[in-house]
């Protein structure tokens, strides 16, 4: 059904001459009048991977109105903060739950404390059969970079104060917890699945995003777990040493992971492969006899950075580069 609607809207326009130099095409008058073009508005275009022009009347970009959703508690039959991060991912700017019977106030009260940890969110509207959040983020006002890097960001100073504690130098305050790093997860989230104006080629490359961010927050999780364990245990000098050399490398590749899915790099990628052979190496050569639960956290953690690695690295496939020729037609 999909395709024979996008039959209908597809059309053959044929390129004309103006002046000496200018080509023109006219703009189909269907779309026109659907979303009530005039002389003088603004048209924005953007030029896809795949060769498609897209454009967008400026005024449906930033009046495009609120996303909304009503849900039938009654037939929902599962707490409203159980969907509630879905519907913030998806970009829903206002939620509604609505029921025929009363509402249990203890339940309003746990949309109204878990709407904290979502970012813009706020309870606006609560009655006996009613309750209504609002999210007042601006998706277009969030910058994937930005989010990316403060992930990166958190998770890198985690493993400095590893490090440090290794050392026994004095560790560093954490500005965030899990719950912190939740959060910028959550607007990732709401920024790459909830933005309705994304183009085919974008749609690929946030999904590598949102498989990332999620592999980066499960390696922080894992770094909790491995300073817990050096906290208990102490090591050998020389297994010290190999554990602080292994973690300042782990830190070279958070960056080749992160920055290489942001701006797709062959170099990136084949920096990161080879600081994962040579932590492997340090790995076989220096930690053979370490702590078996040592091992696993430590193999646990390259394995998930192995994988966000890898996920980045298809993004190249996503650019146009002189050394790819494809056949979309077959």
């Amino acid at each position: 059904m999909a395709e024979d609607r996008n039959a209908k809207d597809m059309e053959t326009r044929k390129v004309q001459k103006l002046g000496s130099s200018s080509l023109f095409i006219t703009l189909p008058k269907k779309w026109i009048n659907k979303w009530k073009i005039n002389p003088g508005d603004k048209i924005i275009m953007e030029v896809l991977d795949d060769g498609t022009l897209k454009l967008v009347a400026e005024k449906i970009k930033f009046n495009s109105g609120k996303k909304s959703i009503t849900l039938d508690i009654d037939t929902l039959k599962q707490p409203m903060t159980k969907v509630l991060t879905c519907l913030y991912s998806l970009g829903y700017d206002e939620i509604v739950f609505e029921s025929k019977k009363p509402l249990n106030p203890k339940e309003v009260e746990e949309v109204s404390e878990f709407s904290r940890q979502l970012v813009g969110a706020e309870l606006t509207e609560s009655s006996e059969t009613r309750v209504k959040l609002e999210c007042l983020l601006d998706i277009e006002k969030i910058g994937l970079e930005s989010l990316l890097r403060r992930i990166l960001n958190i998770v890198s100073k985690k493993i400095d104060n590893i490090i440090a504690f290794l050392s026994n130098q004095e560790i560093k305050e954490v500005y965030a917890n899990q719950e912190d790093l939740r959060k910028i997860y959550l607007m990732l989230l709401r920024r790459t699945v909830g933005d309705r104006l994304y183009g085919e080629s974008d749609l690929t490359k946030n999904s590598f995003v949102i498989v990332n961010a999620s592999l980066l927050l499960n390696t922080d999780s894992m770094l909790d777990k491995l300073m817990d364990y050096l906290k208990r245990t102490p090591l050998p000098g020389n297994v010290s040493e190999s554990v602080k050399l292994i973690l300042g490398s782990m830190n070279d590749l958070l960056d080749e992971i992160v920055m290489s899915i942001l701006f797709p790099s062959i170099k990136r990628i084949s920096n990161g492969n080879t600081i994962i052979s040579q932590i492997k190496n340090i790995m076989n050569d220096s930690m053979k006899n370490s702590p078996e639960i040592l091992l696993i956290y430590i193999s646990q953690i390259l394995s998930l950075m192995e994988n966000a690695l890898s996920n980045s690295s298809c993004t190249i496939f996503l650019e146009d580069l002189p050394w790819i020729e494809r056949n979309l037609t077959g």
